[in-house]
């Protein structure tokens, strides 16, 4: 997973206080799964194209975190700082990809049904 939990003082002003994202690692994440190889293996597994969608959103989602200010983090829209929003995006999209996870098949299923 790339989204890491980082815990940190209350009194770091640091923009990614509760989650710091690794757009490296996200983008090599959107990159594999463009590949000949992931894109043939998931079309011989499931039987249709992966969509790369969701690594795209991580992808750009981390950018937005890395390139924000810490001027422009504070600044509030609807009386929220931006960071927080984004911090809230970050969150909401983790929580989908694990809902997504655990509602796919998996390999324990089949053993279970198997013994």
């Amino acid at each position: 997973m790339d989204w890491e939990d980082t815990p940190r003082s209350a009194s770091s002003s640091d923009l990614s206080e509760d989650f710091t994202c690794k757009a490296s690692l996200a983008f090599d994440q959107w990159f594999a799964c463009l590949t000949v190889g992931k894109q043939l293996s998931n079309y011989y597994r499931y039987g249709e194209k992966r969509g790369c969608g969701k690594h795209w959103s991580k992808l750009s989602l981390c950018m937005k975190m890395k390139m924000r200010s810490e001027e422009s983090g504070k600044v509030r829209i609807g009386g929220r700082t931006v960071m927080d929003i984004l911090i809230e995006l970050m969150k909401a999209f983790r929580e989908k990809e694990q809902a997504e996870r655990d509602a796919r098949p998996n390999v324990l299923d089949v053993w279970t049904l198997r013994t």
